[in-house]
């Protein structure tokens, strides 16, 4: 009889690690509110309160590739209705760019644009000191745990993140977590990350560490975006806001 059970423990740990995904595609959905920040009550007028976009995230193996979803053709929620164009950039990690992690070497390249010119950012993987709680919630059938962190920015971040997928990593530069995050909120509904769907595959064309740009230091980076913009909010963020 004992042997039965250690074969049929054996047999169920087998299911569940067959069952777990090592390859795959996370897209999210990205809600951010863009009044947080604005002290002008002008501008809050001009400005949704809310910005939605979506964006996805390639893992397969120790690598992940995160970076936004082209917006469809919309109308546009910025259109000021006079020809002009108010521009919003949240202004995080990958905001319009490409993330690319190597887990086991540890390397981490950031493609981005500053003005008219494209630049990658060298740097390396930084996993946060994340504490982890008991309780759990399910996200696209999977069940999730969940886990906090106040970043060395000040951010309050509670995340959500299933051994489903068993690698470190979710979106933007948070990572480091028993499993992928599937859900993740930064200062009390801010900015909100929710996976929506999950496939099975990853487009091997988008697993390859980025080649468009100079590459240049974080620290180097960081003193042009003070020059063009001055320095960014308390958590490192910038909401950068122009008209067209």
């Amino acid at each position: 009889m004992k042997r039965y059970a250690v074969t049929a423990f054996m047999l169920f740990c087998a299911a569940m690690a067959n069952a777990q995904i090592k390859e795959g595609t996370i897209i999210y959905e990205r809600k951010a509110d863009l009044h947080r920040r604005m002290q002008d009550e002008q501008m809050k007028a001009m400005v949704p309160q809310f910005r939605t976009d979506k964006q996805q995230l390639f893992f397969k193996e120790n690598i992940s590739v995160y970076k936004a979803i082209a917006e469809d053709e919309a109308p546009d929620p910025f259109d000021d209705g006079n020809g002009g164009r108010i521009m919003i950039r949240i202004g995080g990690p990958g905001d319009g760019g490409i993330l690319y992690k190597n887990f086991s070497t540890q390397q981490f390249f950031e493609q981005t644009s500053l003005g008219d010119k494209d630049f990658i950012i060298d740097d390396t993987v930084k996993a946060q000191p994340w504490k982890l709680s008991d309780e759990t919630k399910v996200i696209l059938g999977h069940t999730c745990k969940k886990a906090t962190v106040k970043t060395s920015m000040g951010s309050d971040v509670t995340a959500w993140y299933t051994d489903d997928i068993p690698l470190p990593i979710g979106p933007e530069n948070f990572n480091g977590l028993p499993g992928a995050i599937l859900m993740m909120d930064v200062n009390n509904a801010e900015i909100v990350f929710t996976a929506v769907e999950i496939k099975n595959v990853a487009d091997a064309k988008e697993l390859k560490v980025p080649s468009s740009g100079k590459h240049i230091s974080r620290a180097d980076f960081q003193k042009k975006m003070d020059e063009l913009f001055g320095p960014p909010t308390p958590d490192g963020r910038r909401i950068i806001t122009r008209e067209n």
